[in-house]
């Protein structure tokens, strides 16, 4: 049950930072393609809602995705029409909504779910659940990769920020200042 309540917090944790990372980004921004390239947040977000999706069909329960999978798929290409999409914040509520399934299937599971035979090329519950996860979490740095980009937030300040005289220590400094007296 250890790990069943581990896999939890780590997607707990996902959800929380995914919807913190994206609030006040504006619309406009999930259609922006980084590098002219790159998938767009929209898509990106889409995709990391049919993986959350995928995650709570594994476990028998419903995503109620319906045909995001059209648009967000692996192997789908991003559209250049914006009116394709649903709007960024019906995505981010249903992966919100998805985000507490999962957490209550994982909640109140037996405690050998991971161990129970998977469907598709995992052996188990636990490996097709692991690598859901990471898979979603490799999503969400390429999210927060995106928004940190120049145009994308236009409220972001630049997030360099040099050692002013008047800031507070830090941990990092206690701790190499303590390090420093060992050898000094």
């Amino acid at each position: 049950m250890e790990m069943v309540n581990t896999l939890a917090e780590l997607l707990r944790f996902n959800a929380g930072y995914l919807s913190k990372s994206l609030e006040n980004i504006p619309d406009a921004s999930f259609f922006v393609k980084p590098e002219k390239r790159g998938n767009p947040l929209i898509w990106l977000l889409g995709h990391v809602v049919v993986n959350r999706g995928e995650i709570v069909e594994i476990f028998g329960g419903n995503s109620a995705t319906g045909n995001l999978a059209d648009l967000f798929a692996r192997g789908t290409k991003p559209q250049a029409d914006s009116s394709a999409y649903p709007r960024p914040q019906q995505l981010l509520a249903r992966f919100m909504r998805l985000a507490s399934i999962t957490d209550s299937i994982l909640k109140n599971s037996d405690p050998n779910i991971l161990n129970q035979k998977s469907w598709g090329q995992f052996e188990t519950l636990g490996q097709n659940l692991a690598y859901s996860y990471m898979h979603e979490t490799h999503h969400i740095g390429q999210i927060i990769y995106v928004i940190s980009l120049p145009g994308i937030r236009p409220d972001k300040k630049s997030s360099t920020n040099f050692r002013r005289p008047d800031q507070k220590n830090t941990t990092a400094k206690i701790l190499l200042d303590n390090i420093k007296s060992v050898f000094a």
